[in-house]
């Protein structure tokens, strides 16, 4: 199979068919599996997947991290930022590590409405908590199957237009949330959801969803398990319900509420008609969706 393969083969499969909105199906892939049929160069396998997710198939790729590199992000992240002050900085040249506590007010500032607590990691830093190597390992196989290099943006800064950045992000008790949105797909085709939290164990509620063509919430929590990733295409309708509905947030507390790792390549703040999430003008009739 030609090195350029999956990348002519999804210009292909998006000039035939419409970009999909709504999630038809949830599929489960052992992360090694899709690990070695890329490396295997397995043309049949690559390109069924990639016609399910054209079509609106959600994956959970099953154990990509272990649970403990998981649970020691977690750890490391919010003792590592908790003596830092609470601030925002755009994606320009020299952006450093940051965290900010996004409530209601400041969650409405963004393309799309939110209430979190995300922390961020860029490339270009000292890496504090040496979690680039590992999340790399996994990302690039990801990128693979996307259409782009392994290493593609790895190694970018804000004046080259794309950056990575891992967010990490704690979604408090409660209030935690995120709206019903479509994510950007020039940069990468997917969303790509990491899960830090096991419903049933570490939360109540429905946490993470995706919308069908019937307007029905797809739940697809009680199918998770920590250290899984999550990946369709990034028109497709997803969002944050609020967890623990019972219990009174605290930002203070790091077992408070539901876990989350998000691995994006962001257009920077110095690239021109830079492109972000959106908000969904339909609105679905599910309590459960906000606080």
């Amino acid at each position: 199979m030609k090195s350029n393969f999956i990348k002519d083969y999804w210009l292909q499969l998006e000039k035939k068919n419409p970009l999909p909105k709504r999630c038809r199906n949830v599929v489960e892939l052992d992360f090694n599996k899709l690990q070695r049929e890329i490396e295997q160069n397995n043309e049949t396998f690559l390109k069924k997947m990639m016609n399910s997710i054209i079509k609106g198939d959600f994956y959970i790729l099953k154990n990509s991290f272990t649970e403990k590199f998981i649970n020691d992000l977690k750890v490391n992240t919010f003792n590592y930022f908790k003596s830092k002050n609470d601030e925002f900085h755009k994606m320009i040249e020299g952006t450093p590590d940051f965290h900010r506590k996004i409530n209601f007010d400041i969650g409405k500032k963004y393309s799309i409405h939110s209430c979190k607590h995300s922390f961020y990691y860029f490339p270009w830093n000292k890496d504090p908590n040496n979690i680039f190597p590992e999340i790399n390992s996994k990302w690039r196989v990801i990128k693979k199957i996307m259409g782009l290099k392994f290493d593609e943006y790895e190694n970018n800064t804000p004046k080259d237009g794309v950056v990575d950045r891992i967010q990490v992000v704690q979604y408090p008790s409660k209030i935690g949330y995120l709206e019903p949105h479509t994510d950007p797909y020039q940069n990468q085709r997917f969303f790509i959801s990491g899960y830090m939290s096991k419903q049933g164990k570490d939360f109540d509620g429905l946490g993470f969803y995706l919308i069908d063509d019937s307007n029905n919430v797809v739940e697809v929590e009680h199918r998770i398990d920590v250290g899984d990733l999550g990946i369709g295409y990034a028109t497709v309708y997803h969002g944050v319900a609020p967890v623990n509905k019972h219990k009174d947030p605290d930002w203070s507390n790091i077992n408070d509420g539901r876990w989350f790792l998000g691995l994006y390549s962001n257009s920077s703040d110095l690239q021109k008609n830079r492109v972000t999430s959106s908000q969904i003008k339909e609105k679905f009739d599910d309590d459960r969706l906000y606080p």
